[in-house]
């Protein structure tokens, strides 16, 4: 039963992940990720959610850290997390800015959103860290 209750947890999580980030996607004025849909625009939502995430799984890599076999972990990374953030719409925003033939603002945002990602994850990290320790 315990493994059953695992998934349920990632289920919810994921749920409010994945709502969440429609939300930021409607606050920038983008409710779908279709191919062809955004006419090549630069995805600041898909952007947003993502580098985002990688500051919170920094953070939440630091805090939960041992969750104690609660239920944290899977709840808030694999589940919120894992909806909330997005490669699937990364690859196909930059498949569509491709093909309307803007590959550096494809690469630009293929730069950006990785190294973005990995700057907020090392800060989230380094930042919780510090504040563990006080």
């Amino acid at each position: 039963m315990r493994e059953a209750n695992r998934l349920l947890v990632i289920g919810v999580g994921g749920a409010f992940g994945a709502l969440s980030r429609a939300g930021i996607s409607q606050l920038f004025g983008t409710t779908s990720i279709e191919l062809g849909d955004q006419g090549a625009n630069f995805p600041w939502a898909t952007l947003t959610v993502n580098v985002i995430g990688a500051l919170l799984i920094g953070v939440l890599a630091v805090t939960l850290i041992s969750d104690g076999g609660n239920y944290l972990r899977p709840l808030l990374i694999t589940g919120f997390l894992g909806g909330f953030t997005t490669f699937s719409a990364l690859a196909l925003e930059a498949a569509d800015l491709i093909d309307h033939n803007m590959w550096p603002t494809a690469l630009l945002y293929l730069a950006i959103t990785v190294g973005a990602g990995l700057l907020a994850v090392q800060f989230g990290i380094r930042v919780t860290q510090r504040m563990v320790k006080s």
